[in-house]
């Protein structure tokens, strides 16, 4: 079924804190929990307050309900807000919004899997698929004749840009966005505006921290936003430091980065927190970078980590010189200010502003039938996520999509008849190597993972190819070699999480126990939700008899993942119970 056209109504603001909404946040979540009572739906089970109070910015999430769970595969949402009802608004809206997507994602109905050549109805032109990837290569044409004989999950999207109702490839864009994008609102106007700002958002993030860009610092003098200033009061007041840069490059979108850390508490009980806010308005973009900071930063006192997203980690104010001296300053109010009172105003500069730029905004309806809270997908193809590879190409994602959609048979073969069009691609030996390691031929994986190497990939890809030679050898229980391939990815990228948690298996095996616990500390210090690495530090200190210790981790992995077998049988032989 077709997507029905969005025509966008007038959405006034009644509320213009730190946030503009057309309603305030009590009215967001009592409207929330009466859509929750009227739809039967188990997907809230309470809202808490996380923070310690010592910035005095209020920090809440969602504890999700079972039925959330199941969906999402997590058991919080967190929110964030200058006001501890507007956190609180946040946190359920979030949840809102992974749930609706989540489900809709699930829902088959939404799709027909067909390739793009044999679609009746109009769909996005190969030049977009080529944009979302920012493909210029020499082999584009070949690909693009690969891609069009795909097999994708289609949906109707609405072109914003273009006022039409149009086919794009869900799994696709997921494949290289993943969630970026997914928004919700308390009308549809809200809910696209913040969808837009955020993929924003994550573009220039992406350009300014993979390309080291020095941009200007917000001259501090020149906020004037009532609610920014109190927000800075309360950094200042517990000793916390803060950089403001203007993110907004060319993109005609006012956007803010937040640069922050405690020099009293770096690094024992805190870490440097970097995040931007991307709005149409200067000055609530400010507010969203800092309200961000103190959703992530655990007060800078309480030793948590962060999981880095649009923005990396910085271990060291060192790296992050670039920006916290760029060498020049710029006004807030000289930002560009897209904003209006009324929210369809604002769409419709965002996706002018957008065009202006070549970048064509479409919307996917994702939200619950039976919530009724608008939610929506945004794709604009041309713009960069930090998370996702750096270079990319539409034949490296078909690549991608073949290896992971396709039963193992086919997907060789596939792989193979590319590469008779397209020799010597080191990704098409990398995910031919995945079908071997999956099916438990190693040493063809090995030989091909050992060839694209020599076909020189870049740096990050590089880093995956000697993860999985780690895997390879781990697997064949060479765990000397394994830790070889292990060091050479970890030298490339010292933050990838699969790495580090491989690491410390390997020394696990050899009963190298102290490294194993420093690799997987450096895996939850990236990762702080990961449960299984908590249980895996719990084992190992076992090993070098620290039973107190032990005891402590297999609780933190219970609390976060009561269903891991191992750490329950551990802990209740060591006599400890769960928390």
């Amino acid at each position: 079924m077709k997507m029905n056209p969005i025509h966008l109504n007038d959405a006034h603001k009644t509320y213009q804190h730190d946030q503009d909404k057309v309603m305030t946040p009590e009215t967001t979540i009592a409207r929330f929990k009466q859509r929750l009572a009227e739809s039967g739906l188990h997907i809230l089970e309470d809202i808490v307050r996380i923070d310690n109070g010592r910035l005095g910015i209020p920090v809440y999430f969602s504890v999700c309900g079972d039925e959330a769970r199941e969906i999402i595969g997590k058991n919080k949402q967190m929110g964030k807000g200058a006001t501890p009802l507007q956190s609180q608004a946040s946190a359920v809206m979030e949840l809102g919004e992974r749930f609706s997507l989540f489900s809709f994602m699930r829902d088959g109905d939404n799709f027909m899997t067909a390739p793009r050549n044999a679609l009746r109805e109009p769909a996005m032109s190969l030049d977009q698929i080529a944009l979302s990837v920012s493909d210029q290569s020499e082999d584009l044409p070949i690909a693009l004749d690969i891609f069009d004989t795909l097999p994708l999950k289609w949906t109707w999207s609405y072109n914003l840009t273009l006022d039409r109702s149009v086919l794009v490839p869900f799994d696709w864009f997921w494949t290289i966005n993943e969630f970026n994008g997914s928004s919700a609102g308390n009308c549809v106007e809200e809910a696209v505006c913040q969808g837009i700002c955020e993929v924003v958002e994550r573009h220039v993030s992406a350009l300014v921290s993979r390309n080291r860009l020095k941009v200007p610092r917000i001259a501090e003098h020149s906020i004037k936003d009532p609610v920014a200033l109190e927000l800075l009061s309360k950094f200042k007041q517990a000793g916390v430091e803060l950089c403001l840069s203007d993110f907004t490059l060319e993109m005609g979108i006012p956007s803010i980065a937040a640069l922050a850390w405690d020099p009293g508490t770096f690094p024992e009980k805190s870490e440097i927190v970097w995040t931007a806010g991307t709005t149409p308005n200067p000055a609530k973009a400010l507010c969203r970078a800092l309200t961000e900071v103190a959703q992530l930063a655990g007060d800078f006192n309480s030793g948590g980590n962060y999981v880095a997203s649009g923005l990396p980690k910085f271990n060291a104010l060192a790296q992050a010189d670039y920006v916290i001296d760029p060498g020049h300053d710029i006004e807030l109010h000289k930002l560009p200010d897209l904003s209006d009172i009324n929210i369809k105003i604002e769409v419709q500069r965002l996706v002018g502003t957008l065009a202006e730029k070549g970048m064509q905004v479409n919307v996917i309806d994702v939200h619950h039938p039976k919530l009724k809270i608008p939610a929506f997908y945004t794709i604009i193809p041309g713009a960069l996520f930090r998370e996702r590879a750096a270079q990319p190409t539409v034949a490296m994602i078909c690549a991608k999509i073949i290896y992971q959609n396709f039963a193992p048979a086919s997907a060789r073969k596939a792989l193979l008849d590319m590469e008779k069009k397209l020799p010597n691609k080191y990704y098409l030996h990398f995910y031919l190597s995945q079908i071997d390691l999956n099916t438990g031929n190693y040493p063809g994986a090995i030989a091909r993972l050992n060839r694209a190497v020599e076909l020189g990939p870049g740096n990050e890809d590089l880093a995956s190819i000697y993860t999985y030679l780690g895997v390879c050898h781990k697997e064949l229980g060479n765990y000397g070699e394994a830790l070889a391939a292990l060091n050479h990815a970890d030298g490339i990228d010292s933050e990838r999480t699969d790495t580090l948690n491989l690491m410390g298996v390997c020394h696990y095996k050899l009963s190298a126990f102290e490294e194993a616990i420093a690799s997987f500390k450096r895996v939850v210090a990236l990762n702080p939700s990961s449960a299984i690495d908590y249980a895996n530090l719990g084992v190992n200190y076992r090993a070098i008899g620290d039973k107190a210790r032990a005891i402590e981790y297999f609780q933190l992995a219970l609390s976060l993942d009561p269903n891991i077998e191992f750490a329950q049988s551990h802990l209740a032989e060591l006599g400890g119970a769960p928390k």
